[in-house]
């Protein structure tokens, strides 16, 4: 009789685990904006579509090739590409270019492993409201924006990985 009851113990210990995880696990991902969806041409060529990677975390960012500050982020989010990508991170750039063919040499010379998507009706960075270049905009497993950040000097690259790291560990 005994033993049955310790047997019992575990399973009621995880039940109530997930009984209290469950519920937060929800509030987190609720407590920023749904991301707004879009589709977007790549410059490679296809289709993206945001909500095709529900399940990971994207970091989008919105770049022009007039923008100095973008070059070095876009080879900023390629080696983040290539660090955490096995580990669910999904990096889009979204150009604001009228001209394709400058985001594609742009990109290429950069080395840009990630789609390049081209908002040339700038419908996508009006969603998300991408005044100032560059933009950098993290969404979560849910589709939801849990950060924005503009051009990041030193300190403020630190605090993207830091949550960067988190969202990917949640």
């Amino acid at each position: 009789m005994d033993d049955r009851r310790h047997r019992r113990r575990p399973a009621a210990c995880l039940a109530l685990t997930l009984a209290l995880a469950l519920p937060f696990a929800a509030a987190r991902a609720a407590d920023g904006p749904t991301a707004p969806d879009f589709a977007l041409r790549a410059a490679s060529g296809g289709n993206h579509r945001l909500s095709e990677h529900r399940g990971e975390v994207v970091a989008l960012l919105f770049w022009a090739s007039w923008c100095g500050e973008c070059r070095r982020e876009l080879e900023r989010f390629e080696r983040l590409r290539r660090t955490y990508g096995n580990a669910g991170l999904v990096v889009l750039g979204v150009n604001l270019d009228k001209d394709p063919g400058q985001a594609r040499a742009i990109a290429d010379a950069a080395g840009i492993g990630y789609p390049v998507l081209l908002d040339v009706s700038k419908a996508v960075s009006r969603s998300y409201r991408a005044n100032e270049l560059p933009l950098i905009v993290l969404v979560d497993r849910h589709g939801v924006v849990r950060a924005r950040h503009d051009a990041l000097d030193e300190r403020e690259e630190r605090g993207l990985l830091v949550s960067l790291r988190d969202l990917i560990d949640e």
